[in-house]
């Protein structure tokens, strides 16, 4: 039985659960699923993460506990981003917080980075073992919180990354103020032993394409490798307990494209972008790494069209 007749079986039934129980039941179920093999094609790619067989990586927030990474790198991705993950364990905000527009393919979340903690998330990756580098989502509310959790897990994973733009925690947007993500950029760089990225809000406005620029070119110039662009959109959504949340799936990718165009104009190569929001084929691959994305991530599609996405697109980007 092949990835797409596994999971065409499964679908309907993770479609009548709770959005939050379908994805962990669905974590569990790609234990069972055949690995994907090489097309034999060179899709290979040189990053500062590391040697990678093709561009594609799963986004973060798919495996906050590094429990199931093993599995997920089976799928064909040249790379996981597992997290977000905190110093201290974090419950995220309360249920129900995450809701699916199945007509869209799109999905609203407030979760809030519901996580075991680093120690916790350090031994669950010890004994999942992926095949694939693993790039570790960190956050925090303070900086010292970022920088320890920083420190603990640089040992066991091929990068980090910095997550400042989730839209379902307050204190992320003080972090993003000038002087206190200034002296974020400088306590990192002291601490830096792994490539390092941040992971920037979308740009939605005027004064939204700047604030991102500005902290771009500060991370820039403390010599950190990249960023991951860009997170969901926040919304009002009242099915959810918080009120509101993060947008994410295919309506995003037009400002995806717009993100990764202006990033690279102010930062050219080698500073790297790894491209994320409303990636839905093979094209939307295509048209991110053109744009000037280093590697382009995965995430919402991934619940509408399951594993089979990512041997789709690898197939289509095979020189024929």
């Amino acid at each position: 039985m092949t990835r797409s007749d596994l999971y065409s079986l499964a679908k309907p039934i993770l479609f009548r659960l709770e959005a939050e129980r379908a994805h962990a039941l669905g974590l569990k179920l790609m234990g069972w699923l055949p690995e994907v093999k090489p097309s034999g094609a060179d899709l290979g790619i040189r990053t500062s993460i590391g040697e990678l067989a093709n561009p594609i990586g799963l986004a973060g927030g798919f495996d906050k506990t590094g429990l199931h990474l093993r599995a997920l790198s089976r799928l064909g991705f040249g790379y996981l981003v597992a997290g977000t993950i905190t110093l201290q364990p974090w419950p995220g905000n309360p249920k129900p917080r995450v809701v699916r527009n199945v007509r869209e393919r799109t999905l609203v979340n407030s979760l809030g980075f519901p996580n075991p903690g680093v120690d916790e998330f350090l031994r669950n990756l010890s004994s999942s073992k992926p095949t694939v580098p693993v790039v570790a989502s960190i956050s925090g509310r303070e900086v010292a919180e970022i920088v320890e959790c920083y420190e603990k897990v640089q040992p066991s994973v091929a990068a980090v990354e910095v997550n400042l733009s989730s839209p379902n925690t307050q204190r992320l947007r003080d972090l993003r103020e000038t002087d206190l993500f200034q002296s974020l950029a400088v306590d990192l760089s002291s601490a830096k032993k792994k490539p390092t990225f941040l992971k920037v809000p979308p740009l939605l406005d005027e004064r939204q394409f700047e604030d991102v620029l500005r902290m771009v070119g500060i991370w820039e110039n403390h010599g950190f490798e990249g960023v991951t662009a860009c997170n969901s959109r926040p919304v009002t959504e009242p099915r959810l307990a918080t009120g509101a949340g993060g947008y994410s799936g295919p309506p995003l990718f037009a400002n995806l494209i717009l993100a990764v165009k202006k990033i690279r104009m102010k930062t050219p190569k080698p500073f790297e972008i790894n491209a994320v929001g409303g990636v839905s084929g093979p094209e939307n691959v295509k048209e991110a790494l053109a744009a000037g994305a280093t590697t382009v991530q995965l995430y919402t599609a991934l619940v509408y069209e399951g594993p089979r996405l990512v041997s789709r697109i690898l197939n289509e980007l095979t020189p024929h």
